[in-house]
């Protein structure tokens, strides 16, 4: 029950590039699954679905989700866009090596066609990276899963300090 399970490369494909490969119950398994979810966790959120662990198996053999490691994923807080993003006084090439690393995992996790990846590609200042950072938490929170925003969002503030 603490298998974790994430989307492959496969399964981002048929949720943003609208494939067609899966039926509609499948294909919101995958969505639900997003980047980090315990199979418990799944189980807790489609109680109604009687075929689970059936589909599951069935996306994990045909390369749309992988397991991860076994363990239980700690609770992490959702991000907090009011509070405070990055100390004021950065380098630019701290800022756009951390840019990078935001467009990155935003490409992985909601894609490179997602209006959070575009409004951080046209970042060209502290300001305006600040002003993105908030969108790009939600997005991934909604997504792929608040842990994945939060662990963003501590590798940002790490990148930044």
């Amino acid at each position: 029950m603490t298998l974790q399970l994430s989307r492959t490369v496969k399964g981002q494909d048929e949720i943003f590039n609208l494939g067609h490969a899966l039926r509609p119950r499948q294909r919101q398994i995958l969505f639900s699954v997003g980047n980090g979810i315990s199979f418990a966790e799944l189980c807790k959120k489609m109680p109604h679905c009687a075929e689970l662990e059936a589909m599951v198996n069935d996306l994990l053999q045909s390369g749309f989700i992988q397991a991860l490691r076994n363990m239980a994923a700690p609770s992490q807080p959702t991000p907090d866009a009011s509070r405070s993003l990055a100390p004021p006084a950065q380098s630019a090439a701290n800022l756009e090596s951390t840019r990078l690393y935001a467009l990155e995992f935003l490409a992985a996790l909601v894609g490179a066609k997602s209006p959070a990846y575009r409004k951080m590609g046209e970042v060209q200042d502290l300001a305006s990276f600040n002003a993105a950072l908030p969108m790009c938490y939600k997005v991934i929170a909604a997504v792929a899963s608040p842990r994945q925003a939060a662990e963003m969002e501590a590798e940002i503030a790490r990148r930044m300090a």
